[in-house]
């Protein structure tokens, strides 16, 4: 019997865990200063980048992930997320999901106290909405945990809220369709990253638009990274993590640390100049 498979199909999520090696996280964030227009999409850094594959590929991640996917796994999303003071991200379902299965798994990286939460609707994933949709119908205040979960409770009773207040090196682990709000009540800039998996049997989809359900798609496959296993549908655009190297790791980390560092930074002025002239 998996007992975490059946918390997952039932509840939504598991955790929180530990990531088993965090000795890299300095570096893994220097990496969210590689510019996007340098990969596919804005959910793919990945692509490019080393510590994210070793991340996704950590031992306790990966032994979770087994449990809930099986050994056949593939990356289809990353996203580095910097959460400024007093800003909150709203319940939503991540509409990828609309279209196809899988599960995320958050990882608290930088500045996590007992002010920087992280909220999930326990059994949301079994619903055939998202806070977006009941927005749009009811004018629902998807800033609001009450109010959120008293609805989603009038579509399931056993829906509950779940809050955590992670460390850094802890994770969530949650099934796509799951509702979830992060919050930061604290004066620094919480840091962290999202992976998100699937398998292969699905199509991973790049949205040109983020309503839900009527979501429209682009034409170009997102990169996926085979992180465990096997893929034997041939579905999507699917790169092997050994082919995620450099050929120089010295310059690569010299060309994040100051050249991408510097343009990240400055890219506020920049566009504050713009709107001046």
């Amino acid at each position: 019997m998996n007992i975490h498979l059946d918390k997952f199909k039932t509840e939504g999520y598991l955790g929180p865990f530990k990531v088993y090696d965090q000795s890299y996280f300095s570096s893994l964030l220097q990496e969210r200063y590689i510019p996007k227009k340098l990969y596919t999409w804005y959910k793919s850094p990945h692509e490019k980048s080393e510590g994210i594959i070793q991340l996704a590929t950590d031992k306790n991640i990966l032994e979770k992930l087994k449990n809930v996917l099986n050994d056949n796994i593939l990356l289809w999303g990353s996203l580095f997320v910097n959460q400024k003071p007093n800003d909150q991200a709203a319940y939503h379902l991540d509409v990828e999901y609309g279209s196809w299965n899988g599960a995320t798994v958050w990882i608290g990286l930088k500045n996590l106290n007992k002010k920087t939460s992280l909220s999930l609707i326990t059994y949301s994933h079994l619903l055939n909405t998202a806070p977006a949709e009941l927005k749009k119908k009811i004018n629902l205040d998807c800033n609001d945990d009450q109010a959120v979960l008293k609805e989603a409770k009038k579509l399931d009773s056993r829906c509950e809220l779940k809050t955590f207040y992670l460390n850094p090196g802890e994770f969530i682990i949650w099934s796509g369709r799951i509702w979830h709000s992060t919050l930061n009540k604290s004066k620094n800039t919480r840091q962290s990253i999202i992976l998100q998996y699937c398998t292969p049997d699905n199509l991973v989809k790049i949205p040109t638009n983020f309503d839900y359900p009527d979501t429209q798609w682009s034409k170009t496959k997102p990169p996926c990274i085979l992180i465990s296993g096997e893929d034997n549908f041939n579905y999507n655009k699917v790169l092997l993590k050994e082919n995620i190297k450099f050929s120089s790791k010295l310059f690569q980390k010299l060309k994040i640390s100051i050249l991408y560092n510097l343009r990240y930074k400055m890219a506020p002025f920049y566009h504050k100049l713009k709107e001046i002239f």
